[in-house]
């Protein structure tokens, strides 16, 4: 692999077979044969954009850091955007490669980035997705609560006591009686994102704006 002929990549030495096996190690995984090529050519890859592909010391700090085994299992965090999104490699024979908030590691959740890491860094690990398209997980939203089904307001009583809203329950049932209805002007998106899908099924329909 010639990474010098790619223009725009901060290349750092080569890591040794040593280096990779005590990360798979610690993990306790096998790394994808495509990744660990790319180490041996160069431990870590970034770009002026901030893009990071992580070299052998950062790998389990941050996959510890990610809980990517908890959250994405099957997957391994191998970069980030340095704006709170993180890189997920399948661990399986396809290259799938990711991108998450890193308050939501949810695969489901993800924008698929590339199908094969190779081909990804010889582009420049060039993002070639709609960005426009994509929230910043890391910036606060409004909720508002635009569907409310019978015992919704059992549901918001349990959403206003997860993400600590300060609003009265009967505000909250005249709320679910008069919609659309802001529930909160103010909360981290990825934060709350999560902490709602952990509630599971829901008799009110949100929207985070």
């Amino acid at each position: 692999m010639n990474l010098n002929s790619v223009s725009g990549l901060i290349l750092s030495p080569s890591a040794t077979e040593i280096d990779i096996e005590k990360v798979e190690k610690r993990l306790n995984t096998i790394l994808p044969i495509s990744y660990k090529a790319l180490l041996q050519a160069s431990n870590g890859v970034a770009t002026n954009e901030g893009i990071i592909i992580y070299g052998t010391d950062d790998i389990p700090e941050r996959n510890e850091t990610w809980e990517t085994q908890d959250y994405a299992p099957g997957f391994i965090s191998i970069g980030d955007d340095s704006g709170g999104r993180v890189f997920l490699m399948s661990l399986c024979d396809e290259e799938e490669i990711l991108m998450v908030d890193s308050g939501d590691m949810t695969p489901d959740h993800a924008e698929l980035i590339s199908t094969n890491l190779i081909q990804w860094i010889n582009k420049g690990l060039r993002m070639d997705i709609h960005e426009t398209s994509i929230v910043d997980w890391s910036e606060n939203c409004k909720i508002v609560v635009v569907d409310a089904q019978d015992g919704a307001l059992k549901d918001l009583i349990k959403i206003k006591g997860i993400l600590g809203i300060n609003i009265p329950t009967s505000d909250l049932l005249k709320g679910s009686k008069n919609l659309p209805f802001v529930l909160t002007e103010e909360i981290p998106y990825g934060k709350a994102k999560k902490l709602i899908e952990e509630l599971g099924d829901l008799k009110v329909k949100l929207e985070f704006l």
